[in-house]
């Protein structure tokens, strides 16, 4: 019998972490994080990882658990993830699974049979100016047989790390769990204010000197710029690469939204998610939904 775990996933400043604090309170839950960059101790802005009251409130794993620069791949979030939510369950408790890093979600979901490669920075660096075409041609050339037909550079760049471990292809998928999915977002428009309201937020609170911070601390510039848009703008930032603030501002702005697109994109090719009706209580939508599929 498969073990029973709610998802909550979402856009950039959707709300979900919010919602998935709320439900967890509600239903006695514990949550693990499906965020790549919330793995990480100090990076807690740009991350927009939960306070650490909020982290007292309701029991949080994957959060706060590596380092610095230290690699991190999807099979070893898989693996953690795995062991997390087992020993929720075996306790008697309901896991939830929130967060926005769609590749996470769904290699736990689904039950990825992954290939494991851990992160190799100085190929990415070497790859870092390679177009999509280019990518292609190297796997071709070192006898990956089913190159996908993407532009997605991180994908193409993951798959040559993989290669080089032995093996570009994952095998079939075996889900291991009885998953509820719950989506939330927001029409555009209002979705494009909230993430401005969140940048500004941050920003306010000191996002740059938190960046500045790790860079003291010994975070290497390859490091920060794997992170995501956050930490590499407000690197490139730091070392002078805006006219102004402001410049880096509004470009940081404009990628984010554009991140949430492809979010979305991502999100909406998962046919199982029940996406919650934002125009109205969507908590208390979630909150049947979750008890419906409890009571099965």
């Amino acid at each position: 019998m498969y073990k029973k775990l709610i998802a909550i996933v979402g856009t950039n400043a959707s709300g979900k972490s919010s919602l998935g604090l709320k439900l967890a309170k509600e239903f006695g839950a514990e949550i693990v994080s499906a965020d790549s960059r919330q793995v990480y101790k100090h990076l807690d802005l740009g991350t927009g990882k939960v306070s650490v009251k909020e982290l007292q409130e309701v029991p949080h794993h994957l959060i706060n658990i590596l380092e610095l620069n230290q690699p991190f791949s999807l099979a070893e979030y898989q693996e953690r993830a795995y062991q997390a939510i087992d020993s929720i369950c075996a306790r008697g408790s309901l896991p939830f699974l929130v967060g926005g890093t769609g590749l996470y979600t769904r290699a736990v979901i689904e039950g990825y049979n992954l290939v494991s490669a851990p992160p190799n920075y100085q190929l990415r660096a070497e790859l870092a100016d390679k177009s999509a075409n280019e990518l292609r041609t190297i796997l071709k050339e070192r006898g990956d047989n089913a190159v996908p037909n993407t532009q997605n550079i991180r994908h193409l760049v993951r798959r040559i790390e993989k290669l080089k471990s032995g093996s570009a292809e994952d095998k079939e998928s075996t889900p291991r769990y009885n998953t509820l999915q719950l989506g939330l977002t927001w029409d555009r428009a209002i979705l494009h204010k909230r993430i401005e309201e969140r940048l500004d937020a941050r920003l306010a609170q000191g996002m740059v000197e938190e960046v500045q911070k790790v860079l003291k601390m010994g975070a290497t510039p390859e490091f920060l710029e794997d992170l995501g848009l956050e930490y590499r703008l407000t690197y490139r930032y730091i070392k002078g690469n805006y006219d102004s603030f402001q410049a880096y501002r509004d470009d940081l702005f404009t990628q984010i939204r554009r991140f949430a697109k492809r979010q979305m994109t991502w999100f909406r090719k998962e046919k199982n998610i029940i996406w919650l009706d934002s125009t109205s209580d969507y908590y208390t939508q979630a909150k049947q939904l979750i008890s419906n599929f409890l009571a099965k």
